[in-house]
């Protein structure tokens, strides 16, 4: 059993939902907001709040984007983050639904927590979405798209985009990686998203734009968001 945050029994959760994305999820998003081009003409930062591993943020920190990671614990792969692979790095330890101003002007990129709290995944949104520059994307199971409190999400804040991943992605639990070997990242059960949302230029009701991210073997064929809009 791959032990999906989707599929798998709750006893079989991570306690704190820490749930490994494999980085290509967040080079797929690179690639959609144009080498995230408007953080860089920008100059801001991209924060993961619940960064795990880290894999979230590779994809920016290989383009020299500088780069934040935080967690309530410390499970960061260090070495994926040496100086001189990419752009400047900063990681600390934080309770995400307790801060109230961001480090630096940044937007946010992030896999969020889906259930040890009742709600916890709005509360992260909505928080981001306080706190950002300009972006918030998270990383969620296309079902979470509907729902009644979505709802109410959705109309006060119309994200600019949902992106869906066309390929599934594993997304095993941290803690179970090293025991589970191969089949840790054998192959998705779950369809995942990007939702998308720009506060400088927030969205009509009604003007989300929907745009399907293509199998890996065809990422030449993404389409800029910015072209889409």
């Amino acid at each position: 059993m791959r032990g999906e945050i989707s599929t798998g029994r709750h006893a079989k959760r991570h306690p704190l939902d820490w749930y490994v994305d494999e980085h290509w999820c967040a080079e797929q998003l690179a690639l959609a907001l144009d080498d995230f081009a408007l953080e860089r003409a920008e100059g801001l930062a991209i924060w993961d709040p619940c960064c795990g591993m880290g894999n979230t943020l590779l994809p920016a920190f290989w383009r020299m984007v500088p780069v934040i990671g935080s967690d309530l614990v410390d499970n960061l792969a260090k070495g994926n983050f040496l100086p001189g692979d990419g752009g400047a790095f900063y990681f600390e330890t934080r309770d995400f639904l307790e801060t109230e101003t961001a480090p630096v002007a940044c937007s946010f990129v992030f896999n969020p927590p889906y259930s040890y709290r009742k709600g916890i995944l709005e509360a992260f949104v909505r928080r981001a979405l306080a706190l950002t520059s300009r972006r918030v994307c998270i990383l969620v199971p296309s079902k979470w798209l509907a729902s009644q409190a979505r709802f109410q999400l959705f109309t006060e804040h119309p994200p600019q985009a949902v992106l869906h991943l066309c390929q599934r992605p594993s997304m095993p639990p941290g803690d179970r990686i090293a025991a589970m070997g191969k089949r840790a990242f054998s192959g998705g059960m779950v369809d995942y998203c990007w939702i998308v949302w720009d506060v400088k230029r927030p969205t009509k009701p009604g003007q989300t734009r929907t745009i399907w991210l293509p199998p890996l073997h065809r990422n030449a064929e993404i389409l800029s968001l910015e072209e889409a809009l």
